[in-house]
């Protein structure tokens, strides 16, 4: 090296310390506070995600009931449209019955679909209540994180399986405040 790019060196290396200097007593000073929780630590001792839980097992129940309902009255509804195709075919020629039986194949496949539209918006409509009770648990527990950011100063609240390390744990905290 020469003297000139020595000379320059020096300059760019002091400058450099004192930025790392200055950063280090930045950092210090306005230290931040990560706090995460356990989903699922949430889910197994909450009292409200037991409920969910409970509601959950109803809904699948009532739709399992509902499903064998529509089942049922399918299954009635196409009988009775095979036997509304067998007594039209008789008598029939080989053209005849086919274009009979693409007939009954289309209106046999509409039912189909309009059963199914039934159960889609019955699932629907189950789903909906869950996503709801979901929601307002979600709802409770940002309020409790929202408190205890206030009062304590966090900066951030991240879910457990991202937290790699540090941080603190504030699982039992929230559980212990929608416990009560």
């Amino acid at each position: 090296m020469n003297k000139k790019m020595k000379k320059m060196l020096i300059p760019v290396v002091v400058i450099a310390v004192l930025a790392l200097a200055l950063t280090g007593l930045v950092s210090a000073q306005t230290k931040t506070t990560i706090g995460y929780i356990d989903r699922q630590q949430l889910q197994k001792e909450l009292p409200q995600y037991q409920e969910l839980q409970e509601l959950f097992e109803s809904k699948q129940a009532e739709f399992s009931s509902f499903g064998a309902y529509i089942q049922t009255q399918l299954n009635n509804e196409l009988n009775k449209l095979e036997k509304e195709k067998n007594a039209e075919i008789k008598g029939k020629s080989e053209a005849e019955i086919k274009t009979i039986e693409a007939k009954y194949q289309e209106r046999a496949e509409k039912i189909i679909q309009s059963y199914q539209q039934k159960l889609d918006a019955e699932n629907e409509r189950l789903t909906g209540e869950l996503r709801l009770k979901e929601e307002e648990i979600d709802r409770q527990i940002r309020k409790v994180l929202e408190q205890i950011t206030n009062k304590n100063g966090y900066a951030i609240i991240l879910e457990k399986s991202v937290v790699y390390w540090g941080g603190v744990d504030l699982t039992d905290q929230v559980i212990t405040a929608l416990k009560k």
